[in-house]
């Protein structure tokens, strides 16, 4: 900061002022403030991990409830990479369902050599072997839907898979109808299945951050 100083002869002198730096306290004050928020910010995201983590290793979601289909299907599409209980259940609506067309998607050859050892006949089944995850699913088949003029699909998968599967599809395609169908499991949880559903958990947060799919 400068100012203009009158001399005795008229002239003016220019004196210069500038700011003191800051002084050593207020350093100190900085710094501690700083150094508080750092802190505040490591023991917040230490607090979130540890939530998350009971969350995945304990959490009982995904849990679905079983239900009838809400109306009769166009199609119905049955995801490989499954147990047999995918197996079971697409019979099961073939049965209650016998002229609707059946797609499998992702499936290496199990499910279509199951619906034919169960004499589902093959003018009826569609099968689409690229899809290698979830979304593939839900993408890959859309053209066989809009083939076969399908408004209505019900999906089959395992009972743990259907939240992800269900917001997949309807999250890849918005103008059908979707709703899932699976076999109920019955008792206490197996160990194999606590793992599948810890993975649910896991893969739900993962396709919510990469792909904006809201499973829960």
């Amino acid at each position: 900061m400068s100012s203009e100083i009158l001399q005795e002869d008229g002239s003016h002198q220019v004196d210069v002022q500038t700011s003191s730096p800051i002084g050593p306290q207020s350093s100190e004050f900085l710094s501690d403030i700083r150094w508080t928020t750092s802190i505040r910010f490591i023991l917040l995201g230490v607090f979130c991990l540890l939530v998350f983590s009971i969350w995945v290793f304990f959490g009982r979601w995904p849990d679905p409830q079983p239900s009838s289909p809400p109306w009769k299907p166009d199609a119905i599409v049955a995801l490989g990479g499954g147990t047999n209980e995918r197996n079971r259940e697409v019979v099961k609506l073939h049965r209650m369902y016998p002229e609707i067309p059946i797609v499998v998607s992702g499936d290496s050859g199990t499910i279509v050599a199951f619906l034919d050892w169960e004499l589902v006949p093959k003018s009826l089944v569609h099968h689409e072997n690229e899809a290698t995850n979830t979304l593939e699913n839900a993408r890959f088949t859309q053209p066989i839907f809009d083939s076969l003029k399908a408004r209505r699909v019900l999906i089959v998968t395992d009972w743990y898979h259907t939240p992800r599967a269900l917001a997949t599809f309807r999250h890849e395609q918005p103008k059908r109808e979707f709703a899932v169908s699976f076999e109920t499991r019955t008792g206490q949880l197996t160990k194999s299945q606590k793992c599948s559903q810890r993975h649910e958990r896991l893969a739900a947060v993962w396709y919510l951050f990469r792909y904006g799919v809201r499973s829960f």
